[in-house]
């Protein structure tokens, strides 16, 4: 290459490097895996605890898409799309999440009512509005049917406990527009053959999903501003001045009030 900065298109221009061509682009794949509890959601723990590269397949190196934790189980999609990635997890687009939470108590109208119109996860920091359902209305077993748009930290556990509940088991059931069972442990599912396929619908139904509830703004608006009294109002639409502007000649100064003593 003789010209500094010619840009090259992968699938057309044959590219040598000291003679020797280079390797073409490995081709892009899609999986889901349903991450059971107690495995680390990547690839390398230097501890030597179980991750989930043990569930990988043979070949190009993949990688998991956003973070599930030790403790929580399910769907976790994995691939080598780099720009499809990114786009999943960027808030930007707002991917629903959705997980069947267990927890130790009934809870009442009030902590689903508080739940959907969001909580304080901490101080300055406060989760959108969600969708919550009573899933199971069982008092041994309680469950929640929780749908969000957001990936923060421990964000559902973090919620339930801003109103008074204790997480027993947290599952992810969906994201976007994949799904998988309950009894699907460890169990690896290619999620399309041709580049994108059904993964790249999660991002195409983000931000213009119908049901996503939106954030109340509670600035206050600026006070409106009076209209100044020109006159009255004339049939024509205008404005006819008063008598005292009307009398003053034009260019001589407004005037002055007296001031009584």
């Amino acid at each position: 290459m003789r010209e500094p900065g010619r840009r090259v298109e992968p699938e057309g221009d044959r590219v040598l490097v000291r003679g020797r061509p280079l390797p073409g682009r490995s081709a892009l794949r899609y999986f889901v895996v349903h991450k059971p509890v107690g495995m680390i959601t990547t690839l390398h723990d230097p501890e030597g605890r179980p991750t989930v590269r043990q569930l990988l397949p043979p070949g190009p190196r993949l990688f998991p898409v956003g973070r599930l934790d030790a403790d929580t189980s399910g769907l976790l999609l994995v691939t080598n799309d780099g720009e499809l990635a990114h786009k999943l997890m960027h808030p930007r687009y707002g991917v629903e999440k959705r997980y069947k939470v267990l927890v130790d108590t009934l809870p009442n109208a009030n902590q689903l009512s508080r739940l959907r119109a969001g909580v304080a996860l901490e101080p300055g920091v406060r989760a959108e509005p969600a969708n919550v359902r009573l899933a199971r209305a069982h008092r041994e077993r309680p469950t929640l049917d929780v749908r969000i748009h957001e990936g923060r930290y421990r964000q559902v556990r973090r919620m339930c406990e801003a109103v008074g509940l204790t997480v027993k088991a947290l599952h992810r059931y969906g994201y976007g527009p994949l799904q998988i069972g309950m009894g699907e442990v460890r169990k690896l599912r290619a999620v399309a053959s041709r580049p994108g396929g059904v993964a790249r619908r999660a991002v195409k139904a983000g931000p213009s999903a119908p049901d996503r509830p939106h954030r109340r703004d509670d600035r206050r608006r600026p006070p409106r501003r009076r209209e100044r009294n020109l006159g009255q109002r004339t049939d024509a639409g205008g404005f006819r001045a008063s008598r005292a502007r009307r009398e003053r000649p034009r260019g001589a100064p407004p005037r002055r009030s007296r001031t009584r003593g």
